[in-house]
């Protein structure tokens, strides 16, 4: 192992660039280094297809009510509430997948589990335009659910496998933008689809709005099988070469990064057991949920600008300008997101900007619940609710440091966060943001508020027991298991749970760990700094 660790070091820090990528670092000096070059192949083959791939989503699922106002409604006769039921079958077959997604893909490659996920997806959402009635839709969308959950969480999961911690929140917020941009455009896609291809062959618009939505997703699950690389310690991309497969390696093993395997189902048990048990799981989920929930206001702001009226009674806005004017703060929310999350990296401003953001969303928020008598006022806040929608990406990026020995906690608990979230966001709004309270919610800003408020809380207690605890970050559960040893030495020592110790017990990695605990005594880790 040693020399396969010094010869990964040797590649990455001494070595020199080969083939086509010699000839571009005579013109581009950054790429003389091999791990400039191993960055860009991994951001340009797995982040860009991440990115293209969250569009793509954005696409399909706006396809079933692009569709529903396009000639769907009048050709399937649907007059009752099918739209809302339509979405509610989508949203229980998705909670209902989220968590055994990540647990099937302990036992099975992503690079084979993910692009099957994407390419019957394609199948589901391309044979929707056959359907015949509300009752087949009412399926189709179930196992679309059922098949999407695991792309938000294992794409996180990837994330966190292959960046370095000061590269992580920068890749999840680019990641997490791409259902933004999708926004800002694909309505505009979609209303040109229906309009150049209604009656193409015998087939409705709305028809070829799921044929085509569909065919692209069946690409880009294709092209998934080439472009998922796994975990540096199982990976078998074609893209990356035997040195560069070796220095991925080596880059998360300087980072203390422990990297996902697959691993048997008394190890996955024993593993489970020790989260759901875990104070960051539940804090890092409480945290995460909570913000989430207060950004819902920004989802209401269509309405807001629908109400506007002038004095003599007219509507100030057309429909032209309440579709395009959420455009800006679409705009706003890329830009800072984006630029301060690479703060958070280039700084190691982890809870500072998360905690920072959730305070400019609280201020914010709280402005709206007083609902100033000046529209002008109202509406540049509003705007800038768009601008504190960073925190969550820090906020993922400050939890995969402090579990970095646990891969498989890491992607579980990102799947429970999302369950969470994908609970609330189906249950809040039924009571918080009604129809007939827009535009000023009464409930809806002052609840917001709170929950912007006390997430702040939340992650100052993270802080507070991840500092009163390095050893998780350190050891994984193992260092959990150093503390007890004590108190439970007449007692079986469990298997240990760290990434490179699954069939070692933690009575023969307890020196190393207690060294590892010594050495980070007193000392804030990384995360939190």
């Amino acid at each position: 192992m040693t020399s396969s660790i010094d010869e990964s070091h040797r590649v990455g820090d001494e070595g020199s660039v080969q083939g086509v990528w010699k000839a571009v670092a005579k013109v581009i000096p950054y790429f003389r280094k091999p791990r400039h070059v191993l960055l860009f192949k991994l951001d340009v083959m797995l982040l860009f297809w991440m990115f293209v791939a969250g569009l793509i989503k954005e696409l399909d699922q706006t396809a079933t009510t692009q569709a529903y106002v396009s000639g769907m409604r009048e050709d399937l006769k649907l007059y009752g509430n099918e739209l809302v039921e339509f979405n509610t079958y989508f949203s229980i077959g998705y909670a209902i997948g989220l968590v055994p997604g990540q647990l099937i893909q302990t036992k099975v490659r992503p690079s084979l589990f993910l692009p099957f996920c994407e390419v019957t997806w394609g199948l589901l959402v391309l044979f929707t335009y056959k359907a015949p009635n509300a009752q087949t839709i009412f399926a189709l969308r179930f196992f679309l659910g059922l098949l999407a959950a695991s792309f938000w969480p294992s794409v996180v999961a990837l994330i966190f496998n292959w960046y370095t911690p000061k590269e992580l929140a920068i890749r999840l917020a680019i990641f997490n933008v791409s259902d933004v941009a999708g926004a800002m455009f694909l309505g505009v896609v979609q209303a040109a689809l229906y309009r150049n291809m209604n009656g193409v062959h015998g087939v409705a618009g709305w028809q070829w709005l799921f044929v085509i939505a569909g065919a692209i997703t069946i690409g880009q699950g294709l092209v998934a099988f080439v472009a998922i690389p796994d975990s540096p310690a199982i990976t078998r991309a074609l893209w990356l070469t035997e040195d560069e497969k070796r220095l991925s390696r080596a880059r998360m093993g300087d980072a203390g990064t422990t990297t996902s395997r697959l691993i048997p189902w008394p190890v996955l048990r024993h593993k489970l057991r020790r989260l759901v048990a875990h104070p960051v799981t539940y804090l890092v989920m409480v945290s995460f949920a909570l913000s989430a929930w207060a950004h819902r206001a920004n989802a209401y702001f269509v309405l807001y600008l629908e109400s506007i009226k002038d004095p003599d009674g007219t509507l100030r806005y057309s429909t032209y300008q309440v579709n395009i004017l959420p455009l800006g703060g679409y705009t706003l929310q890329i830009v800072t997101s984006v630029g301060l999350n690479a703060l958070s990296d280039w700084k190691h401003w982890r809870w500072q900007v998360s905690v920072a953001s959730n305070a400019a969303s609280a201020l914010f928020l709280a402005i709206l619940s007083g609902w100033p008598a000046n529209d002008k006022v109202v509406l540049a806040v509003y705007f800038l609710t768009y601008g504190t929608n960073a925190g969550n990406p820090s906020l993922m990026a400050w939890m995969a440091e402090i579990m970095r020995k646990e891969p498989e906690a890491r992607s579980i608990i990102v799947a429970m966060t999302v369950t969470l979230v994908y609970v609330g966001h189906a249950t809040i709004p039924l009571g918080a943001w009604r129809v007939e309270d827009a535009p000023r919610y009464p409930i809806g800003f002052p609840l917001a508020t709170t929950m912007a408020a006390v997430t702040i809380f939340t992650q100052l207690g993270l802080l507070w027991w991840h500092r009163r605890h390095p050893e998780i970050a350190e050891a994984g559960f193992d260092g959990d298991a150093v503390q007890t040893a004590g108190q439970r030495s007449d007692e079986e020592t469990p298997p240990s749970l760290g990434g490179d110790m699954l069939e070692q017990d933690v009575g023969k990695k307890a020196p190393e760990a207690k060294h590892a605990v010594a050495r980070t005594q007193g000392i804030d880790s990384g995360a939190s700094n």
